[in-house]
């Protein structure tokens, strides 16, 4: 095979299994986050941020939004693009996120077969899962950029290259404060392995201490240039505490085994890295990888939603391990008295690409329809479309009988309540609503409390004088069959998923 039939070959895998195969598994839709980060984004840049809360009802919360600077990138794009705006950012960041994944992958190992592998497969699974329109996509490029720069400074020596990460830091507390910690538990690994230990009187130091010391202490101090200060720090520590939040976001939960495709798939990412350390028993490898793998591990069976950072990390860290095996393809086994032409291999590699084309067209035109209609439905799902419904039965039910909307709402149809104008009882800003960070009340816990029945519906229908109610099922069935049981209140819309009810 030419050198140019070679070249030509691995930029088509790079394209095709980098960029374009995992392009097709992001989904073209609003993340139901979203709805709540567009209205805060419109907020900020129409009055700057808020001190107080201004989408719900409890107007007294002290609020500190942790991701302002994403809300208001993502308002913007959804100004200027409409509903298409943030997933076409979310697109363009994933294509940077690839960029830098496979940039990683190359600085670690030389073996571009193995490294497009695990980029990927990783790629794969991050597009499909976590490529979302949410601040999340922001910092795994801030990471991937860290982890470039420590491993440039380690190679080289040059203090230069740590030069990016003050401002990463800075990034970092303004588009997703809640994961700025992230930070330092990647320099961690470098730390120590910079350190001047010996074992067997050989050196593990990988680079000089004192410039990483350095560099950490001034990404903390950088830390506190936020428009909330010190509150914008200390608001990550305060709603970690207890299991208030964690307990009612599913991202927040343990990676369990489960006989679900998710959760085997979960399981299946995790345990290929182990796989590649188990089977491959020859392997040499740096400390800084073994600690990033395990670390990263131990933080993605802890929290689902801290999966995608395994992958960053582990996955470029095998490749360091495997890079003893040399893959030349001039060197693997040919057939005995091959007649294969140049033309024919030239032949054979535009049939390939032909039916790469012919495929991916398909998927395309198919995803590129799907899209469309999305678009032209402003971004309507079932749900959504069951909500506006409900809506316009309150609507009106309440202009008919000339009652005031008061409305209470669940915690996951809040975000789109908001979008639509409407003040809401809750959403899902989880971290928003303990005690611990809004100095006001704990509603997180007096929602569940409602809609499990553990208090009397009545007394909190009373304390905030609902006049409507929308209620989701399975989620708020117990407080559904009350007031289905309940003579003074009347359904006026109902379907799969929500049930609208007015107090009579």
């Amino acid at each position: 095979m030419t050198t140019v039939n070679k070249k030509t070959l691995e930029k088509i895998g790079i394209l095709y299994f980098i960029f374009l195969l995992p392009m097709l598994a992001i989904q073209f839709n609003l993340d139901n986050d979203t709805y709540w980060i567009i209205k805060t984004g419109e907020y900020i840049c129409s009055n700057w941020l808020p001190q107080t809360d201004f989408l719900t009802m409890h107007t007294d919360m002290e609020l500190v939004i942790q991701q302002w600077l994403s809300d208001v990138i993502f308002y913007n794009a959804y100004k200027i693009l409409g509903i298409a705006g943030p997933i076409i950012l979310a697109y363009c960041i994933y294509v940077l996120f690839a960029c830098l994944f496979y940039k990683l992958s190359l600085t670690i190992t030389q073996n571009k077969i193995f490294a497009i592998t695990a980029v990927f497969i990783g790629s794969l699974y991050i597009a499909k899962y976590y490529i979302v329109t949410r601040p999340q996509i922001f910092t795994y490029c801030i990471i991937l950029i860290q982890l470039l720069a420590l491993e440039k400074y380690v190679k080289t020596g040059k203090i230069k290259h740590l030069a990016v990460l003050p401002v990463l830091s800075v990034l970092l507390v303004n588009l997703h404060a809640s994961m700025w910690t992230m930070l330092f538990l990647i320099m961690l690994p470098y730390i120590v392995n910079s350190l001047p230990v010996k074992i067997k009187g050989k050196s593990l130091s990988c680079c000089k201490t004192l410039p990483l010391l350095a560099v950490t202490v001034l990404m903390a101090l950088c830390g506190l240039a936020t428009p909330y200060g010190y509150k914008g720090l200390a608001f990550i520590f305060t709603t970690s505490i207890g299991d208030k939040v964690n307990s009612s976001i599913n991202e927040l939960a343990p990676l369990t085994l489960s006989l679900t495709s998710f959760g085997l798939l979960q399981f299946a990412i995790v345990a290929l890295v182990a796989a590649v350390y188990i089977i491959h028993k020859k392997g040499k490898t740096e400390l800084r990888f073994i600690l990033l793998t395990v670390g990263t591990g131990i933080m993605a069976f802890l929290y689902i939603k801290l999966v995608p950072y395994f992958i960053i990390a582990a996955y470029p860290a095998a490749l360091r391990y495997l890079d003893d095996i040399k893959i030349d393809l001039n060197k693997l086994p040919k057939r005995k008295n091959s007649k294969i032409s140049p033309k024919t291999t030239k032949l054979s590699i535009v049939i390939i690409l032909v039916c790469i084309v012919v495929l991916m067209a398909t998927v395309v035109i198919q995803n590129v329809s799907n899209a469309v209609e999305y678009v032209k439905t402003d971004g309507e799902n079932s749900y959504t479309r069951q909500l506006d419904e409900a809506l316009d039965a309150i609507e009106k039910d309440a202009e008919k009988h000339n009652t005031e909307i008061v409305l209470y709402n669940g915690f996951n149809s809040g975000a789109y309540l908001e979008f639509k104008g409407y003040t809401t009882y809750i959403d899902p800003r989880a971290d928003s609503f303990v005690v611990e960070a809004n100095n006001d009340y704990d509603y997180l816990t007096e929602y569940f409390d409602f809609k499990n029945g553990d208090v009397y519906y009545e007394d909190i229908i009373e304390k905030y004088g609902f006049t409507y109610l929308i209620v989701e099922s399975p989620g708020e069935n117990t407080l559904k069959t009350n007031l289905s049981n309940d003579d003074d209140y009347k359904i006026i819309y109902e379907d799969e998923k929500i049930t609208a009810f007015k107090k009579a």
